[in-house]
């Protein structure tokens, strides 16, 4: 019987050492959830608040793959999108652009810049679009791999101009509701149960229950990029999806072709690995650390979230964490996420 001993005693040593002010973990694999464990503070500032089981995490760029990716994936699945559509099927687009497609946007080789400070460059929510496509590509579509937030902000307006909904209505409706994912959304209700982050000037307080990325709070909490909520049990529902290779309880959700395309590294020889929307491992340094194999699939959020899954026991590893609080400058996760990854497919494979 395993016990994940080892798992726990990373995780709290990290919040003992001040890596993160509290976390949350699930370890399963296909069959479901194994071990759940939270340790520490969901808040430190204005006062001390524990974690709670069912505290609610700002999962920041794991929305790419938890919403927006999964959106783009049923979209493709009943034929309303095609990974070869242009940009310019979409939008008003500069002649640079004109060779982009959605495939491009999916695996982060669209040459678009990492990030911009929309919320500084733009007067109004409408402005942003436009914005992102007057930048100056990095290098022809296809030829490089730039992890972009600006591209998963158009895939997500893409989403929405084909869906005819904003996109936190679609994810509601076609991944969290369908998955039994109650707890999911952004611009959460409840925003007392949530880790906090940052202090922001704008609102003369730490975030709590309001999204931490500055662009995806500019457009209302709603983006392609980031602005989802989520509990460690909702996040252990999908990650047993993933592991389950696309199936939930039994039934397809994507089905199982699809979502192999997904996790198959589309960019070898590029300067990292990346399947539609998802990192994927690919003999370079992950944070899914050094027990996963290559070939296994997941992603980060800045905040201090990820999830990864073992392409070949199914194990999955769902660790959230409120890092960013106090600050965003606290980077002594990057490194420590690994050492718990590992610990927890250690754990998983008795090693």
């Amino acid at each position: 019987m395993r016990d994940f001993n080892r798992t726990r005693e990373a995780v709290i040593k990290g919040q003992e050492t001040g890596v993160y002010p509290g976390a949350a973990l699930s370890s399963g694999d296909a069959g479901g959830e194994l071990f759940r464990m939270h340790c520490g503070f969901r808040s430190y500032f204005p006062s001390r608040e524990p974690m709670l089981e069912d505290t609610l995490f700002d999962v920041a760029s794991m929305t790419k793959i938890m919403s927006t990716t999964m959106v783009a994936l049923l979209m493709l699945q009943d034929g309303r999108l095609n990974l070869s559509y242009p940009l310019t099927r979409f939008f008003d687009c500069p002649p640079d652009k004109g060779g982009i497609t959605v495939w491009h946007l999916m695996t982060h080789t669209s040459g678009l810049p990492a990030h911009e400070e929309l919320w500084k460059r733009c007067r109004t929510p409408d402005a942003v679009t436009a914005e992102i496509l007057g930048l100056g590509l990095l290098y022809a579509p296809g030829t490089g791999v730039t992890y972009s937030c600006l591209g998963y902000i158009l895939l997500g307006k893409i989403c929405e101009f084909i869906g005819g909904k904003s996109l936190d209505i679609l994810a509601r409706e076609m991944v969290f509701n369908p998955l039994g994912m109650n707890d999911t959304g952004y611009n959460p209700a409840d925003k007392d149960n949530a880790a906090s982050t940052e202090f922001s000037v704008e609102i003369n307080a730490y975030k709590k229950g309001i999204v931490h990325d500055e662009n995806a709070w500019f457009l209302g909490g709603v983006s392609g990029n980031a602005g989802l909520f989520s509990t460690i049990s909702d996040c252990a529902v999908y990650a047993v999806m993933l592991a389950n290779r696309g199936a939930h309880n039994g039934r397809e959700f994507i089905n199982r072709d699809l979502f192999n395309e997904a996790m198959r590294n589309h960019t070898p020889g590029l300067e990292e690995g990346r399947g539609l929307g998802f990192v994927v491992k690919a003999g370079l340094p992950s944070s899914a650390g050094n027990v996963f194999p290559d070939g296994s699939y997941g992603h980060t959020g800045y905040t201090g979230t990820s999830v990864w899954v073992d392409c070949e026991t199914g194990q999955y590893t769902v660790f959230l964490t409120n890092r960013v609080h106090p600050t965003r400058e606290n980077g002594l996760l990057v490194q420590y996420r690994k050492e718990v990854n590992d610990m927890s497919a250690k754990d998983y494979r008795e090693i």
